[in-house]
């Protein structure tokens, strides 16, 4: 036998009475149950308050209500439509934290038009951000009712003949209520 095969068996030998020795020969052990009690998950919903819904043209002195279906009204280069409703919200949760987005990637109708319009949303009255950025929510009760301001801006800088007598369906625009961590 030469020394390169005596080497790997007592290799072999030394691992398998090394992995003989992990598993064996633990005579004694001892089990404690852990107290800690049920926890359960919390919940976090939102729905329409009915009819909270109302649109203003918001350019003009004095502001235009539009009601709760802005059809019909021709939009301008510079005019701002505000949706505002009222949504209540059920929640429940230890460091619970919500933000509000409006999303209007389904909305449908023409593209030069859709690309023309800029869309903020607020709650409470609270400051503007860009669709898109997280509006916090400030949840103290629960139901609470929030106030939800959208604001949709055809921007005043379209010219020539862009999004001139053309169309979006703004009844497919969704708002998302998402939890966020503290």
């Amino acid at each position: 036998m030469n020394k390169a095969t005596k080497g790997a068996i007592a290799a072999g030998a030394a691992a398998v009475l090394l992995l003989g020795g992990l598993g064996s020969y633990a005579l004694w052990q001892d089990t404690e149950t852990v107290t800690g009690g049920e926890i359960n998950s919390g919940e976090l919903n939102f729905a329409p308050v009915a009819g909270t819904a109302n649109w203003t043209e918001t350019s003009v002195t004095p502001n235009v209500t539009l009601g709760a279906d802005p059809s019909g009204f021709l939009i301008v280069p510079g005019d701002v439509l505000e949706y505002s409703t009222q949504y209540t919200v059920n929640w429940a949760g230890d460091n619970l934290r919500a933000s509000i987005t409006a999303d209007f990637t389904n909305v449908a109708g023409d593209a030069d038009l859709a690309a023309a319009l800029d869309t903020e949303v607020s709650v409470n009255g609270g400051t503007s951000l860009p669709n898109g950025s997280a509006v916090d929510l400030p949840l103290t009760t629960s139901p609470q009712t929030i106030s939800v301001e959208v604001t949709i801006t055809f921007d005043e800088a379209t010219a020539d003949l862009i999004a001139q007598n053309e169309s979006v369906d703004l009844n497919d625009f969704t708002l998302t209520l998402d939890q966020v961590r503290p």
